[in-house]
């Protein structure tokens, strides 16, 4: 077992330290397609376990199998792991800190799926350790953690899929194709959202025993709280651990419009939102409006209320020939006007989908770039947390692109 101090820097070197230890072990190699792949799980909860069942569908075809897995907290990781032995025949290494997975030499590659604040840190220290990685969205909660693995992917050379699955899905790719040719005209905004009426991660916690959770691992070295079962269960509703509602659903969308329009990173934005509707104690709004500005000149919205669902539209891209509608999948004249106004509707013809863990791994057999590599989860990590700064700060905020910073702006 790996013992850590509580404080950030530290835990973070020392995390770093084990996987600089484990690169020793197992150098990057190329990889042949009549040899396995190993997977390791970091994060055995809901996504762990979806992932997992990806894994699965295409472990004939692809040649990959979990072969170890970690989580902090000991009831989804025995879960999980007897579903593992079950699937494969084998039961695999299991573990509670993060560091110990990656030291395995028959790890090749890793999936995390941990709270968000554990995203970025664990990149970076699969990087260093040699293994590619599959990482849940949002990318990053803390703009410092992101470029850590930015910069620790790029040094190592590993692939890097970020589980923003509309990247792999046909009719976006379509999509991002049709927007690009310039159809629309001049576009000048792009309006996303996600709605619900539900108390979105309110989740039960009175089955969190604190003998069968490592708390010291999952708070990552950032803060010295005494065990809280329900910061622990429903971390989505606290600012120590994520971005709230720009990153938890805010991602899945906005990627979408940054990719349609071709411009990842925003100028500057603000956000104004509050808790309206669910007061139970959370520190995240449930309702926020947040908007960017964005180098090619236009504006980027996204909205996301937990009170009310009336019908929306995920994207949508307005421009002075027409109107782009994502979830119709169509290019409409709508909103156009002069001579280059659409004359017809225009529908999305799509391409095929692929499998996004599928892509993940035929991409480091060929050492390519996979659909969602790292620049769009630093992309998105930027724009949430940018976001979600300036709503609690009450203030614009500005991202500098050469030095890498969010300033007042």
């Amino acid at each position: 077992m790996t013992d850590f101090p509580v404080n950030r820097r530290n835990f973070l070197k020392t995390s770093t330290s084990a996987a600089v230890a484990a690169w020793a072990i197992n150098q990057r190699r190329a990889y042949g397609a009549n040899e396995r792949l190993g997977v390791g799980v970091i994060g055995c909860g809901g996504r762990g376990n979806h992932n997992i069942g990806e894994v699965a569908k295409i472990s004939d075809s692809h040649n990959v199998e979990i072969v170890a897995l970690c989580d902090v907290w000991t009831l989804p990781l025995e879960k999980t792991t007897a579903r593992v032995q079950d699937m494969t025949g084998r039961k695999p290494f299991t573990c509670r800190r993060f560091p110990d997975l990656l030291a395995r030499p028959e790890v090749d590659a890793v999936i995390i799926t941990t709270p968000d604040h554990a995203h970025s840190p664990i990149l970076a220290a699969a990087a260093r350790a040699g293994k590619h990685a599959y990482c849940e969205k949002p990318m990053a909660s803390r703009l410092e953690d992101a470029i850590d693995a930015v910069d620790a992917v790029k040094e190592a050379g590993t692939v890097v899929q970020i589980g923003t699955q509309r990247r792999s899905e046909g009719k976006h790719k379509a999509a991002a194709k049709l927007v690009q040719t310039g159809l629309l005209g001049t576009v000048s905004q792009v309006n996303t959202a996600w709605h619900r009426n539900v108390p979105s991660w309110a989740r039960p916690y009175d089955e969190v025993e604190q003998a069968d959770v490592d708390w010291e691992q999952f708070l990552m070295g950032q803060t010295e709280r005494d065990f809280d079962p329900r910061r622990f269960r429903c971390w989505h509703l606290y600012r120590d651990y994520t971005t709230g509602l720009p990153g938890l659903l805010g991602s899945h969308v906005t990627d979408l419009g940054v990719w349609y329009m071709d411009d990842l990173l925003p100028l500057n934005g603000t956000a104004l939102g509050g808790i309206y509707v669910w007061k139970d104690g959370r520190e995240h709004c449930d309702t926020i409006e947040c908007l960017w500005e964005f180098p090619k000149g236009f504006l980027m919205k996204y909205a996301n209320r937990l009170g009310n669902d009336y019908p929306f539209s995920e994207t949508m891209v307005y421009g002075t020939n027409g109107t782009f509608d994502a979830t119709a999948m169509k290019a409409t004249p709508l909103g156009g006007a002069g001579d280059g106004k659409l004359k017809e509707e225009i529908s999305v013809d799509p391409e095929p989908d692929e499998s996004h863990m599928a892509n993940f791994i035929e991409s480091i057999r060929e050492n390519k770039e996979t659909n969602a590599p790292i620049e769009v989860g630093y992309a998105h990590s930027v724009a949430s947390i940018l976001a979600s700064e300036s709503q609690k700060l009450g203030t614009r905020l500005a991202y500098d692109r050469e030095k890498r910073e969010i300033k007042a702006g």
